[in-house]
């Protein structure tokens, strides 16, 4: 698939949750009613589009470098008004588009990963800190299902690090995907029989790296 064609497929799906803005906003008929240059759509356009340079940076080459450019804190409270699903059910509808055709038998990788995002004491489930004269930090634990072939993710799930669960992230992953047949290959920490009964049931295949049983 060219990648024109997937451009306008993202955009094409930005602009279904854009049209139903209200369904993804804390506050219904009340966030995004004034007319802005941060709209809801362009707010969605940024934060999928932005790369790894600060948010000022972002800004600076989203609305190149204009006189009347929102501001960084403008930004943020424009973006806490939007709900997680928005960019879920984006995601959902894109990978859709893009695999809808294909029947054949699709290759998932399943990985975790820490990363660590600002420091927040108040929540228990990411904050950690630190010993030995360390800062204190947070992190998350982002669980995802990567498509070997198509290249993309079709499938997410983000944990706080004090409480993560990669067999619980992999088995809600796998029960609510719609795709028809794949095979699921993961590395050494995901050979749990509850795993394997979960891809089973739905269908699939699996190829998991054990631990040999031998003592180092």
């Amino acid at each position: 698939m060219k990648p024109k064609h997937i451009k306008k497929l993202l955009m094409s799906e930005i602009e279904t949750v854009a049209n139903a803005s209200d369904e993804y906003c804390l506050n219904p008929g009340r966030d995004f009613s004034r007319k802005r240059k941060l709209s809801f759509k362009k707010v969605l356009e940024s934060i999928i589009g932005m790369g790894s340079k600060g948010l000022t940076n972002e800004l600076i080459d989203i609305f190149n470098n204009a006189p009347d450019m929102p501001s960084a804190s403008a930004f943020v409270q424009q973006r806490s008004k939007i709900k997680p699903e928005a960019f879920r059910d984006i995601l959902a509808g894109f990978t859709e588009k893009i695999t809808r055709q294909s029947n054949r038998l699709r290759l998932l990788a399943v990985d975790g990963s820490d990363i660590q995002i600002a420091t927040n004491p108040d929540d228990e489930d990411t904050y950690f800190p630190g010993i030995n004269g360390q800062k204190p930090y947070s992190l998350i634990h982002l669980n995802a299902l990567y498509d070997l072939e198509q290249h993309i993710y079709v499938d997410s799930r983000i944990q706080g690090r004090m409480s993560w669960n990669e067999h619980m992230a992999l088995q809600e992953m796998v029960d609510k995907s719609d795709i028809r047949k794949a095979l699921v290959i993961a590395d050494r920490g995901y050979e749990s029989y509850n795993n394997m009964a979960h891809i089973q049931e739905k269908g699939w295949f699996f190829l998991i790296r054990v631990k040999d049983g031998k003592k180092a």
